[in-house]
């Protein structure tokens, strides 16, 4: 049975253990009360949920349909407890979906890769986790799959698309997609493919520990115009204050996002290098003392740009609204 929630209700019962980032989308209430985490938890995309039915040896394949519309298959044998051994009975898959920007931010999960932050134009990401009793299941490595068909978003670039895997080893503020670092065996499947009309994405997606999955194609500009750095200037957040500042910058047409990273002690200062003559828009989204700001500017990308986007002081809803509207 397919439902949405956002695991509100289990936050209690996780203090005492503790969770991981990758795990769940509700830890811990923040520390810091102007912290953005919360403004993420609170408006980032839901978990949704479906139960799975797990057997030892008989292969069955369940196919669940999310509310974004995509379809995705799952095998009924294969899947192993932390100790190895086969998980059999009643489990839960929760999956997450994000296919447009506006949900990248307000997930604060953009599109840039690990290392170099270059910027992918994305094709959906996704997480899918199977759990039962509260321990998270991977799959055995073998013929048996998660098979994904997933719409092409609007934005999506053209031409053959990658699979790209965000680890939940990393630490968030680093965090970045790269090329899968234990791949299936190769087969005439693994590839990518663009099939039916309208036109959806089919492909495999093992899962281990890897926090999230993305269907992407590095941004087509790097091939062809230079790359310079452009700086947004924000406010300071004032002595003995709390708070925290997210800067972000979408390609204007296109499915991607890049989150910018400051540059000085200050804060104020955020930066990051992409190529230039680009129409890009950049958000700026700040929790002061637990008020929220928010701003945007249309710019052209150039090396050594700087903007200061004006930010408005808003209601946390008006702040989601805007956003949607990026």
């Amino acid at each position: 049975m397919n439902r949405l929630f956002l695991l509100l209700g289990l936050a209690g019962l996780l203090l005492a253990a503790g969770c991981r980032k990758d795990d769940l989308v509700d830890c811990a209430p923040a520390s810091n009360p102007s912290s953005l985490t919360d403004f993420t938890r609170r408006n980032g995309v839901p978990v949704q949920t479906f139960s799975l039915a797990l057997g030892s040896t008989a292969q069955v394949v369940q196919t669940f349909t999310t509310s974004g519309g995509a379809r995705i298959s799952f095998p009924s044998a294969g899947f192993l407890l932390p100790n190895g051994t086969a998980a059999t009975g009643p489990a839960e898959v929760r999956i997450r979906e994000i296919y447009s920007v506006p949900d990248m931010v307000l997930s604060n999960m953009p599109t840039q890769l690990l290392g170099s932050r270059r910027l992918l134009i994305s094709g959906g990401e996704f997480s899918i986790q199977v759990w039962q009793n509260g321990v998270r299941l991977r799959l055995a490595s073998g013929p048996a799959r998660v098979v994904v068909a997933s719409p092409v978003p609007t934005g999506a670039s053209a031409g053959q698309q990658s699979l790209w895997q965000q680890r939940a080893t990393l630490v968030r503020d680093s965090a970045g997609w790269e090329p899968p670092t234990s791949p299936p065996t190769p087969t005439t499947n693994d590839t990518i493919r663009t099939v039916g009309s309208p036109p959806i994405y089919q492909t495999y997606i093992p899962l281990d520990s890897i926090s999230w999955w993305n269907i992407d194609r590095l941004w087509s500009l790097y091939q062809t115009a230079p790359v310079g750095t452009v700086t947004v200037q924000v406010p300071t957040i004032p002595a003995g204050g709390t708070g925290s500042t997210q800067v972000f910058l979408r390609v204007v047409g296109l499915n991607g996002l890049a989150r910018l990273y400051p540059t000085n002690a200050a804060r104020t200062s955020w930066s990051t290098s992409l190529p230039t003559g680009a129409s890009m828009k950049v958000a700026v989204l700040q929790s002061i003392n637990n008020q929220i700001y928010f701003g945007t500017q249309t710019l052209t990308t150039q090396n050594g740009l700087t903007v200061t986007p004006p930010l408005t002081a808003m209601s946390e809803a008006d702040a989601v609204q805007l956003i949607r509207q990026l």
